[in-house]
This record gives C-alpha cells, structure tokens and sequence, in this order.
C-alpha cells in the first residue's frame, strides 16, 4: 500500500481570508492578525482500504502560536545561516531547510529584519541542492522580500506567498514525504525555542502551546518510517522523536479527557527541564551544532 503524506502549509493563506472577513473591524492590524493563526489538531487517517494521510501545520504557523503566547525574542538562540554548508545528505538538507524556516518566521514576526535575509538565503540554498529552487526560480520571491523588508505587512505576504509554492511544489514532484522531514526540522527548533523559554519562566501559557505541540510527534514518527530511503541515519533522529514522545507521555498525570489534550498542571520544573534537553539534544544532532 502506498503511503501518502501531504501538508497543509498554505493554511495560513486560508486563515489570512478568514481573518479579513466580516467579523473583522475596520481597523484592525492585518499582520496582526495573521500572527493569531493557530496549528489545527493534527490527525493520521489511515482506514483498510485507503492511503494514511498526514496534516501537518506550517512553520509560520508554530512561530505565530508561540509568539502569540508570549514567547520573545532570545538573542542567539537560532541556528546560524553559517551553518548551511554543513549539510551533506538530502535529508540533512531537507531537516534544515525546516530549522531555518523556523527561524526565518521567528526573526520575521520578532522584527528582526536583517537576520531574516540571511535565512532566507540559507533556505534558498538549501531549496537549491534539493531540487525545490522552484519556490524561488517562479518568481522574483527573494528580491521582493528584500525589497520590502520594512514591511511587516508586505513582508508576512510573501512568506505566505512562500509557504503554498513550497506546498505546490512537492505535492507536483510527489515529493511529499519530503514535506514531512521539512516539518520535522520546523518542529523541533520551534519546540527548543520555545522549551528553552518555558524551563527559565512561569508562563503557563506558552507552557500549555508547547504541551499541544506533542499531538504532532506521532505523526512526525509514522512520516519519517514512510521515508523511500530509510538509512541508519533516518532510523537514528526516528528515534529521538520517539524519545521525547515516550518520555512526555510517560508523566504522571499528563494525559487529557481525549486523545489531543494534555493536563500541563502533571509537568514539574524537572519535567519541563529534560523535555528541554532531549529536545535540544535531538536539535544539536540535526543542526550539528
């Protein structure tokens, strides 16, 4: 049976149209709107006689969340644009080029301006030694972004713009287990980020986004075993997500009235401290740094 994953990457686009629409008052702040956007339970749907499809959130959607929940900006936390010539493999590639997009979201919706250039470059790279300089080579996407950095508003448009030609472009090349790893990559900087937060401050809410975000794991797991070229690689970062799955669903009292929630109040300062570690373990083994 073949096994289908697709993500929902232009989503954001779709709450943008919603966010514009009648409830809106005249003079709200668009992007700030935008930023409310929120990551959709996600859901395997896998029946006898049908293919298991994956819905996954974008990176700009995780950013907005913890922006959101009052999560600021660390100077020096992100994985430096430098370090993209560190990735050989196709899935190191494709791992990093969600880190950076992660970063690339956090920098955006945090204002930091120049930093945003240089992960677009670095994504550009990578999108370019993995067979996706389509995202950039349809249009002067990179220029426009430079060209308007000043602009939030106009700024957030075109990662949205980003966002659905990524999307487009593996669901043409069938590519869409790709989209999985690039999710996997966004995934994990945007859970250290914010883990790293979260060990240091009392914000409960920020606490109880980041609580949310492992409903994701086992999708990310089952989308990294449906990989075409499962090395030992693949089987080793498999295994960390299954790690830090194991260990969250392990804690006392953690578990929710459904399948989709979980009671933040079961987490202690040590719990929160290794989910924080494992996560920046796992982190360390993609970024290499």
């Amino acid at each position: 049976m073949n096994k289908k994953i697709s993500s929902i990457l232009v989503v954001a686009s779709c709450m943008l149209a919603i966010s514009c629409g009648e409830t809106q008052a005249p003079n709200a702040n668009p992007v700030e709107d935008n930023e409310e956007a929120v990551v959709e339970d996600v859901v395997v749907a896998e029946e006898e006689n049908e293919e298991p499809e994956f819905i996954i959130p974008s990176a700009l959607q995780i950013s907005a969340m913890f922006k959101n929940s009052g999560l600021s900006y660390i100077e020096g936390i992100t994985n430096s644009p430098e370090n993209v010539s560190n990735y050989h493999s196709k899935f190191e590639k494709l791992l990093n080029f969600g880190v950076y997009s992660g970063d690339l979201f956090y920098c955006i919706l945090n204002d930091q301006s120049q930093k945003s250039i240089q992960y677009l470059k670095a994504i550009r790279q990578l999108a370019d030694e993995t067979g996706m300089a389509g995202i950039f080579n349809a249009g002067p996407l990179f220029e426009r972004f430079e060209a308007n950095i000043g602009n939030k508003d106009s700024v957030f448009n075109i990662m949205l713009e980003f966002q659905e030609k990524t999307d487009v472009l593996i669901a043409e090349n069938n590519e869409e287990h790709s989209a999985m790893v690039i999710f996997a990559g966004a995934w994990v900087e945007g859970m250290y980020i914010g883990l790293d937060a979260a060990r240091n401050d009392g914000n409960e809410n920020l606490k109880a986004r980041l609580a949310e975000q492992m409903t994701i794991v086992e999708n990310i797991i089952s989308g990294l075993k449906y990989q075409p070229n499962r090395n030992e690689q693949v089987k080793g970062i498999q295994a960390q997500y299954q790690a830090v799955y194991d260990y969250f669903m392990s804690i006392e009292g953690v578990k929710g009235e459904d399948e989709y929630s979980y009671d933040v109040s079961a987490l202690t300062d040590e719990n929160w401290m290794k989910l924080y570690e494992m996560v920046r373990d796992l982190r360390s083994d993609i970024t290499k740094s």
